[in-house]
């Protein structure tokens, strides 16, 4: 039986994601050693121009920085206050070698990342 309950507490807690902080309060959504470079708004949105083939005839909505992910690139940059900062970020290499990389740009508030567009997975 507490194998069982202590399951369903790690499949809870599995589910939940990483941990958030209350509301007002900064919690990294990635850890700080990840961030690879601080960049600019304008330079994230020519690293990731979004889809120029024929699939903007159906959805040309993905012709807009970062394509099918534009609408959290939009609600990232909504959340920008003075002083934050955009960085890429790529997770170490074991997490590649063992198929969980991911990269792409975060959020950065007085060096902690809170929001993420991922756009790299393997």
């Amino acid at each position: 039986m507490r194998f069982i309950a202590g399951l369903l507490c790690a499949m809870l807690l599995w589910q939940g994601g990483p941990a958030r902080a209350a509301d007002g309060e900064s919690a990294p959504v990635i850890p700080a050693a990840w961030l690879v470079e601080k960049i600019s708004v304008e330079a994230a949105e020519a690293e990731h121009p979004g889809v120029s083939d024929e699939r903007v005839e159906r959805f040309p909505e993905a012709a807009k920085p970062f394509g099918f992910q534009n609408g959290e690139w939009e609600s990232l940059k909504a959340s920008m206050r003075p002083g934050d900062e955009i960085w890429s970020f790529s997770s170490p290499g074991d997490y590649w070698k063992n198929l969980a990389g991911r990269g792409g740009v975060a959020l950065v508030r007085d060096g902690v990342p809170i929001k993420t567009v991922v756009t790299v997975l393997n």
